[in-house]
Formats: C-alpha cells, structure tokens, sequence
C-alpha cells in the first residue's frame, strides 16, 4: 500500500450537509477514505466554496458523530436523480480521522 495515497472503501454511513445559505439536507456516504468523502444528497452544493457534514459513523459497535468542513471537489446528478458529490476533508478531528482510518483500514 502507498504511503501517498490512502485507500477508499465503501461507506454505509448516513449524516447530514450543511451548505453556506443555510441549508441542510440528509445525505448517505457512498466511498470514504482518511482524506476524501463521497456522498450523495438530493441536491447539489448551491455554489459553496466549503460545507459542513455530520456523519453518523458506526464500526465495530461503536458510533460516533464525525463532523468535518470539507471543501467540495465534485457535484455530478446521477441517473438517480440524486446528487453525487465528493469532498476532499479540509478541517477534521484527529480522532474523527483515526476512526476513520479503523474503518477504512478493516474494509480493505
């Protein structure tokens, strides 16, 4: 495994978005690694430069709520009629990444 990149497993986990104008929308990951996220909502990102997401994580038995800024890298509408949005983490808990990383590192 590359010391560069971290891997990316699929991720079951549901959460919330908060985008800049104030709105939040439910939203389910799809991928995750200890860097990026991919989820998808119902709608796109409106234009924000930087969201908030809350995710409801679970492994193991133990949850935790993971809250991360993210700055958005993509916003795709599927052919689900739901937005398929990816994030690459720009501020996030020390502990929320190692969970992340228990998780990632079981998955893969």
């Amino acid at each position: 495994m590359s010391t560069t990149q971290s891997p990316y497993v699929r991720c079951y986990w549901t959460g919330s978005l908060f985008l800049i104008n104030g709105k939040v929308m439910p939203i389910h990951c799809t991928n995750i690694s200890t860097k990026m996220i991919e989820v998808e909502a119902p709608s796109g990102i409106e234009g924000s430069k930087m969201v908030k997401l809350e995710l409801k994580a679970m492994h193991e038995g133990r949850r935790k709520l993971i809250k991360v800024l993210c700055d958005p890298e993509l916003d795709i509408l599927n052919e689900h009629n739901k937005h398929y949005l990816k994030f690459k983490f720009h501020t996030i808990a020390k502990s929320d990444v190692e969970f992340i990383k228990q998780y990632v590192d079981y998955h893969s």
